[in-house]
This record gives C-alpha cells, sequence and structure tokens, in this order.
C-alpha cells in the first residue's frame, strides 16, 4: 500500500530546504544517499532538487536517511466523529516508516477477518438455538 500525503506548496518548500540543509550538511552525493535511503539515485536527485508534489514513501525514506522530520499533514474533517477518532488513532500509532501503514493494513485485515470469522461462527450456531425451543 502506498501512502501519499498531498503537502501545500509552502510544506514542500519548506522540507525541500531542510533536504538540501541536512544533505550538505552530512555532505553526501545523491548516489550515497540513494544507496542509504533505498531509494532509485534518479528519484533522491528528483527530490533533492524539490520535485514532488506529495510526501511519498520515497521522499519520507530520503528524509529519514538524512534524519529530516516529515512534517504532519492536517486532513479534512469528516462528518463522523468515531471515524476522525480511528483515524487519529491509526497516525498515532504510524510510526512514518515507509512499510508501517503496511503493517498498519494488514492488522485491520486481520481485525475484520476476525470478524467475519465471529460473524460466521455466530450464523451457524443461531439455527441449533431455534430448533431447541
Amino acid at each position: 500500500m502506498l501512502i501519499c500525503m498531498k503537502p501545500t506548496i509552502k510544506e514542500i518548500a519548506s522540507l525541500h530546504a531542510r533536504i538540501s540543509h541536512a544533505l550538505s550538511k552530512k555532505e553526501l552525493t545523491y548516489a550515497e544517499l540513494a544507496r542509504i535511503s533505498n531509494v532509485d539515485q534518479s528519484q533522491v536527485s528528483r527530490i533533492c532538487r524539490g520535485e514532488f508534489k506529495t510526501f511519498s514513501n520515497n521522499v519520507v525514506q530520503v528524509c529519514r536517511a538524512l534524519d529530516v522530520r516529515v512534517p504532519r499533514l492536517r486532513h479534512e474533517s469528516s462528518a463522523d466523529p468515531e471515524w476522525e477518532k480511528a483515524q487519529a488513532n491509526m497516525h498515532r500509532i504510524w510510526n512514518r516508516a515507509p512499510g508501517g501503514a503496511s503493517v498498519i493494513a494488514r492488522v485491520l485485515d486481520a481485525i475484520a477477518d476476525l470478524q467475519d470469522n465471529a460473524r460466521a461462527d455466530t450464523s451457524a450456531l443461531a439455527p441449533n438455538n431455534k430448533s431447541g425451543s
């Protein structure tokens, strides 16, 4: 699952400046940063030039390699307060690691499977209860 968060132009410019500063401070080449971040060198080059529109996994990986914090983005409010609470909890447990969202998705899928199994077990027992009356 690919998580891409869409930042504002101002947020992109700010992150680009911090990436550039960290890159020069660490005195890394694009090739070295590509190896450290496990991102293709052409993508590293593009990201370091500020040529990105979302905070994609590649952008996050480059930032982590440079010890640059990726800002949290505000999400539009939905009408359902329970969904807002669920989203807030998911963001709280997500460690911003590139694979972190995939782990959360797998856990949620496992919970959904457990719920499906519990419903199936309940419906399988229901006819037996009716016949005993």
